[in-house]
């Protein structure tokens, strides 16, 4: 990895009230997802959005990549695309799925893509890949430019060989870490929704998410547990098992327990390479990583 293949990441959202996150390369960005309302994404003419606090700027932003059609990754879609008149990206599924949703103008290019092939999108090689989650087409994401790679994988119940393949490809992971199944357990959900979060098709626990991480060892640089849930988790129970699936090897990866809860004890941790733990507020979209 040369200096010239530096990416700049921003967690803008992150859990079930909203999922988005900045890439920025040379010269270009993405968004992957956009969950939360254009307004607080993108700012308004008087009052910056979370895109603008963390650093980022929207004329870099050559497409959005869209992972599946569930709410929390496609409530600000319509807002944000028709703003920045640049295309979204996703699975046929998908893409059908969130047209059919959205009751009002589509002023921005919809494109699909297929899990397996890659795509030119800006500066960025994109592959998308196939992920297990109860919505119509999900995917994942291998984002690259020049020799830097970030694997996105969220909203999974499992993670497969397949699956395990391209994740391990990555210099750096957004990896979901959504309950710790004891929580989960003991929590105030219906059955019905326990066995859903915790089926094939629902959310990776902080021990798969620990269980693929351990897989990586010291292969990654970055580690973004995302998606946490605000009743089933707590930032520092998803660190917890991440740096004891990482072991030896926590040391060599900087973590990062992305929350965007109201509650402040309930703020994402931060494990910086070589230190102890830094505990940040919940405003993660404020942090920006280097891969």
């Amino acid at each position: 990895m040369t200096n010239d293949d530096i990416m700049e990441i921003s967690v803008l959202a992150s859990g079930s009230k909203g999922n988005c996150v900045y890439i920025e390369g040379e010269g270009c960005a993405l968004l992957v997802d956009a969950g939360r309302s254009g307004r607080e994404l993108l700012g308004t003419k008087t009052k910056q959005g979370r895109l603008g606090e963390s650093g980022g700027d929207a004329e870099k932003i050559e497409g959005i990549l869209v992972t599946h059609e569930h709410g929390d990754h496609i409530k600000g879609l319509a807002a944000v695309g028709n703003k920045l008149k640049k295309p979204a990206y996703g699975t046929v599924g998908t893409m059908d799925a969130f047209l059919r949703q959205r009751t009002g103008p589509v002023r921005f290019p919809v494109q699909t893509v297929k899990p397996g092939s890659q795509y030119e999108i800006g500066g960025f090689q994109v592959e998308p890949f196939v992920v297990s989650h109860d919505a119509t087409e999900p995917c994942g994401y291998l984002i690259s430019e020049g020799s830097t790679r970030l694997c996105y994988c969220t909203d999974t119940g499992i993670v497969t060989e397949s699956m395990m393949s391209v994740i391990s490809r990555a210099d750096g992971v957004i990896l979901e870490s959504n309950h710790c199944p004891e929580m989960l357990r003991t929590g105030p959900y219906p059955e019905f929704l326990k066995r859903r979060i915790s089926g094939n098709r629902g959310h990776l626990s902080n021990q798969d998410a620990a269980s693929v991480l351990r897989e990586l060892g010291d292969s990654i640089h970055l580690a973004i547990l995302a998606h946490l849930s605000e009743e089933n988790n707590e930032p520092g129970l998803a660190l917890s098992a991440a740096q004891e699936g990482l072991s030896l090897h926590a040391e060599s990866v900087e973590l990062f327990a992305a929350s965007t809860v109201d509650l402040k004890e309930k703020a994402p941790v931060r494990k910086v390479q070589g230190s102890g733990r830094e505990v940040c507020t919940d405003e993660c979209w404020r942090y920006r990583f280097s891969l």
